[in-house]
């Protein structure tokens, strides 16, 4: 009888997870806007990731769009100017200012994280160069950068001037920093998901659920006709 009960319950304990994780697999290989195609010639972007969080990575000035406008260098530790590139990456605001990096994973953070009763943050980084990371690379139409950019400024938190707020002395490295953002996190919709949504917005090839990097690179794949076009090591 003994054996019967914890044999239930530890089905029941992991029917959770396992569903999550079934449902991950089984939405992450359905496509979101099918039907889109590379643009040649149109705006450059790139997906990025450490193998557990994806962040997009957009050009810093396009016709139309000069992010540095909205994240000065003078926001940056040490930035003379800003860089080419622009990385964003959206999270739980504690979560991700306690983890720099997966070896700084401590259990209270997480919990919190996944209670969803947090804040949400962006973290916004200058890049050099995208293919110094794990990448893919996409070019979308014009109209589809713009939608993109709203998207990300949707995210934002902003003063009475319309300004993004940087959080105060939150940055990982002289090159990025974090801002207020309006979404809070759930544990169904993780970072990576908050990736999924913005390039969805976008019109990009994406898959239908994504709380895990994966699927939003794989779906990017078939987008550039099933040829890997991944850039960094």
């Amino acid at each position: 009888m003994k054996g019967r009960v914890a044999i239930t319950v530890a089905l029941a304990l992991l029917a959770p997870p396992l569903a999550y994780l079934l449902a991950a697999a089984v939405l992450g290989v359905v496509a979101v806007n099918g039907n889109f195609r590379p643009v040649p010639g149109g705006v450059t972007i790139y997906l990025r990731t450490n193998g557990i969080h994806a962040d997009l990575v957009l050009p810093t000035r396009t016709t139309g769009h000069d992010w540095s406008s909205e994240f000065p260098a003078t926001h940056m530790r040490a930035l003379a100017q800003p860089a080419p590139w622009i990385a964003f990456g959206w999270g739980d605001r504690e979560f991700m200012l306690a983890t720099p990096t997966w070896r700084d994973l401590r259990a209270g953070p997480a919990l919190r994280a996944l209670s969803g009763l947090g804040r949400g943050a962006l973290h916004v980084q200058y890049v050099a160069d995208p293919a110094q990371y794990e990448t893919v690379r996409i070019q979308i139409g014009v109209a589809q950068y713009d939608r993109l950019v709203a998207f990300v400024r949707a995210s934002l938190a902003h003063d009475d001037a319309g300004r993004p707020r940087p959080i105060a002395g939150a940055a990982y490295g002289d090159h990025d920093r974090f801002y207020e953002a309006v979404p809070a996190w759930r544990f169904w919709f993780t970072c990576n998901e908050w990736t999924r949504r913005a390039l969805a917005a976008a019109g990009v090839r994406t898959a239908l659920w994504a709380p895990f990097p994966w699927p939003l690179f794989w779906q990017l794949e078939r987008a550039n006709g099933g040829g890997q076009e991944f850039g960094g090591t």
